[in-house]
């Protein structure tokens, strides 16, 4: 078998070597190669590592494993594993039986262009963004490194129409960004940008709520829009001051924090959260609460599921989702089932 690792910024080598096991290939490196096909992957590093090869792995189905070793392991709990020991457990299983893969969900976030009622005004053609709708890329008839070759040859007309769709999809793929965890805009997204800055070691020793309580005094909650997709038509469903949104693939982020409390990865729905506006007092008592996933009893807490929201914030919102800044709002943010295989504790 042969087995990739990929290695987050802090991890060396020697970290590997617990991994090495007979029967396997195990080659190490910081990017997974565009034109390989690994039988698995591990990754070494936290939740901003995993988010950054999201996109290689889903498109690849390599099953993949992950090994807390970062800043943030908050993916690697959702998951069943919550350290070293239990990844190389869960790694000796694949190796000897490769019976404990399963395939989840992954959060998709699409910047969007200007509004409706922008274009209407303006008479101009709209920019907004074409749902991807979780195609796959076998109905797309391309693979991001060029048009597929095993498909019987195609008139030159139809031709001209494949390959213009292509580009559209492959553009389409560049405005989305996968996501495992959770995403979310307003006073969440102002939290995420102080701690990016803070040591290695803070992040990793409650430095989001030193971060949180750094931006509370001076946050101005902004005006949060939510329209959720029913049946093709979208319905506003929040229109109003608060904190935060956050659309849950995962039910925790920002180390335990089980913000979206009843998420489940393999649902093909996101769980929203919103905060309205309430005292610093209260919210602070949230930010307590949370942990255990008992802010949701609290009136000023909104939670609901849905596949597919826009959000739209004034002013404009940063998005940060798995600890990483993403874009700025007005964005949609959706779900694309099974999309990533991974291997997990099979308890």
């Amino acid at each position: 078998m042969r087995a990739v690792a990929l290695l987050g910024l802090h991890v060396k080598e020697r970290d590997v070597r617990r991994f090495e096991l007979p029967d396997v290939n195990l080659f190490s490196g910081n990017e997974l190669d565009p034109n390989d096909q690994p039988d698995a992957a591990l990754i070494f590093g936290g939740d901003g590592t995993v988010h950054r090869h999201l996109a290689g792995l889903a498109l690849k189905q390599i099953p993949t494993l992950v090994v807390p070793v970062g800043s943030g392991n908050d993916f690697a709990q959702s998951i069943g594993i919550d350290n070293v020991a239990m990844a190389l457990k869960v790694w000796q299983r694949f190796c000897q039986f490769g019976d404990n893969v399963r395939a989840i969900d992954l959060g998709t976030i699409q910047p969007l262009g200007a509004t409706e009622r922008d274009v209407a005004e303006s008479g101009a053609a709209s920019d907004i963004a074409i749902p991807w709708r979780s195609e796959s890329l076998d109905t797309m008839h391309f693979i991001p490194d060029g048009p597929r070759r095993d498909l019987p040859q195609m008139g030159p007309r139809i031709m001209q129409s494949q390959l213009r769709r292509a580009t559209e999809a492959r553009d389409e793929i560049a405005r989305t960004t996968l996501f495992s965890c959770i995403a979310g805009t307003g006073l969440d997204a102002a939290v995420n940008r102080l701690a990016l800055k803070q040591s290695r070691w803070l992040r990793g020793h409650g430095g989001y709520v030193v971060a949180l309580m750094q931006t509370l005094g001076s946050f101005q909650p902004p005006h949060i829009k939510v329209s959720v997709e029913n049946g093709g038509e979208w319905r506003t469903v929040i229109d109003e001051r608060g904190f935060l949104i956050a659309a849950g693939n995962g039910p925790q982020y920002g180390h335990s924090m089980r913000l979206a409390h009843r998420a489940k990865m393999d649902d093909g729905l996101l769980d929203l959260c919103f905060v309205r506006l309430l005292g610093k007092m209260r919210l602070l008592r949230l930010f307590r609460v949370v942990y255990r996933g008992r802010h949701l009893g609290m009136k000023e807490v909104e939670y609901f599921q849905a596949a597919r929201v826009r959000i739209e914030t004034d002013p404009v919102s940063e998005v940060f989702a798995d600890g990483e800044y993403i874009c700025r709002t007005r964005v949609e943010i959706g779900v694309r089932p099974e999309a990533l295989r991974v291997i997990v504790n099979p308890g």
